[in-house]
């Protein structure tokens, strides 16, 4: 540690990390005043207004007092492009739990589960009994995961940031590389107006299927923003509606598609982008098998027909793949079997580029793919060259690694989460499992373990579960390190 801050000057990180921080907050405060809108259609909820307005001002103005000298913001390295995404990620879930607290009425560190669920993607909830809560509750909810699907940076890419390199270390730090144009904020930009339109059209499929329109826009918001928060506690299922669960799919697979797909898509107005993706090829290739085993499961084990059991799995495994957490029915009630495959569906996660969390198809792939690699470099005459492509992709001995070492370390990671878990909570493996990957995948799926009830350091380790899953990990553990060099020399000036 000490080797290190003499190659780190940490007075220049804290200058540029504060601005960063400041142009970020003040995104998130614009992000607060939008749920008050709907106030508008339920007056009678106008009492809450208080609660969104006061946090979202004072976000608005503390960060304009950090980036004060925003001037300077373009002199960032990556290193402080990953602290400060990372602390953005636990301050705005910080700084939501207020309607949580005030209008729900629940503790704080349950405030905080719900907020950084939400922000991340996730979809475990606290809550219970959802019918009874507020529109503007509820609303703020899917709100956040609508936002944090495309990322809290992204969206102030778009509305705040000036373009150059602080927006685009930024951009990698919040583990996104796909660019579908060369300049990073047209790309924003697109992604922005892509991901709009495709919620509409969500909320016009939903409303034209008989669900009303404030869950049609919750629901749309959280499907293709793959989060899964629902306005109802059976979620998807309450509906009973099989025209609304492939309305449901249909958004789930396409929050889970790489935008650049969707650009593809929109601009030569075909599907055949999406068909041709590898990514997308292999998102089909996982889910085929495991849906074919957990139909069967569930009708040896649960005694479902035929028709019964393939319609819940075929939901619940492109909803685990594509990590967005909607259910129709109780997962605890599930086989043993069919848990563990649910949960190796959410590590696997969506395509990279998506709003989808996990390890990422392509990573799998590539993982798969390198010991093919391996054997032929071993096979094959010494100085032959291996074309390492998959798809329209081509790899670098350095992605190699860098996907290695990812896969090795979010492995790790839900190991750690599981034997916690279990040792905790007294659940079986597969339970535990199932839910530790569902926290750190940002999926939202439950067998029942994520309640208020749960023990304060599970409630704990399943939040720092979301958190680095949603920034892959090596934002995290960065930040994590960074802190731990900044403080001494905070301590130090005082």
């Amino acid at each position: 540690m000490l080797e290190l801050r003499k190659y780190i000057n940490i007075t220049d990180d804290i200058f540029v990390i504060r601005n960063l921080i400041g142009a970020l907050l003040q995104g998130i405060g614009v992000a607060y005043l939008i749920p008050v809108l709907i106030t508008w259609i339920y007056r009678e909820e106008m009492q809450y207004v208080y609660y969104f307005v006061i946090p979202g001002l004072a976000c608005i103005l503390f960060g304009a007092w950090l980036a004060r000298h925003s001037e300077h913001i373009e002199d960032v390295n990556l290193r402080q492009a990953m602290i400060s995404a990372a602390f953005v990620w636990l301050f705005a879930s910080f700084v939501s739990v207020v309607p949580f607290m005030r209008i729900a009425g629940m503790g704080f560190v349950d405030s905080y589960f719900e907020s950084m669920s939400a922000w991340t993607g996730t979809g475990l909830t606290m809550m219970r009994n959802l019918e009874s809560y507020p529109h503007i509750i509820l609303f703020w909810r899917a709100w956040m995961q609508w936002l944090g699907g495309i990322g809290i940076v992204l969206v102030a890419l778009t509305i705040l940031i000036r373009p150059g390199v602080a927006a685009a270390r930024l951009y990698r730090a919040e583990a996104r590389s796909e660019r579908i144009l060369p300049n990073l904020a047209n790309t924003s930009k697109i992604i922005f107006r892509i991901y709009a339109v495709l919620t509409v059209v969500g909320v016009y499929l939903y409303y034209i299927n008989g669900m009303g329109l404030f869950d049609a826009v919750i629901h749309s918001m959280t499907g293709l923003g793959t989060g899964g928060m629902s306005s109802h506690d059976l979620s998807i299922g309450f509906f009973n509606s099989l025209s609304i669960e492939a309305v449901t799919i249909f958004l789930m697979i396409m929050g889970a598609t790489n935008f650049t797909v969707h650009y593809k898509m929109f601009k030569e107005k075909s599907l055949v982008p999406f068909f041709r993706d590898i990514q997308v090829k292999y998102m089909f290739f996982f889910l085929t098998p495991v849906i074919a085993l957990i139909g069967y499961g569930l009708m040896v084990y649960n005694g479902l027909t035929i028709g019964e059991s393939f319609r819940e799995a075929v939901f619940h495994a492109v909803s685990a793949i594509t990590c967005t957490g909607f259910s129709i029915s109780d997962l605890s009630q599930y086989p043993e079997l069919a848990k563990l495959l649910i949960g190796f569906l959410m590590v696997v996660g969506g395509g990279a580029g998506s709003t989808a969390g996990g390890i990422k198809l392509i990573r799998i792939t590539l993982t798969f793919q390198s010991l093919k690699w391996t054997i032929q470099q071993a096979i094959l005459p010494k100085g032959a060259v291996i074309k390492r492509k998959i798809g329209d992709y081509i790899f670098t001995e350095e992605d190699m690694q860098e996907v290695l070492g990812f896969t090795m370390t979010y492995i790790a990671f839900l190991l750690i989460g599981t034997v916690w878990v279990m040792l905790r909570v007294g659940a079986s493996l597969a339970d535990a499992f199932f839910e530790v990957a569902s926290a750190q995948g940002n999926v939202g799926l439950s067998v029942g373990i994520t309640s208020p009830g749960l023990p304060l350091d599970v409630k704990v380790l399943l939040i720092l579960h979301m958190w680095i899953g949603r920034l892959e990990i090596f934002s995290t553990l960065v930040f994590i390190f960074g802190v731990l060099l900044m403080v001494p020399r905070i301590v130090e000036r005082e």
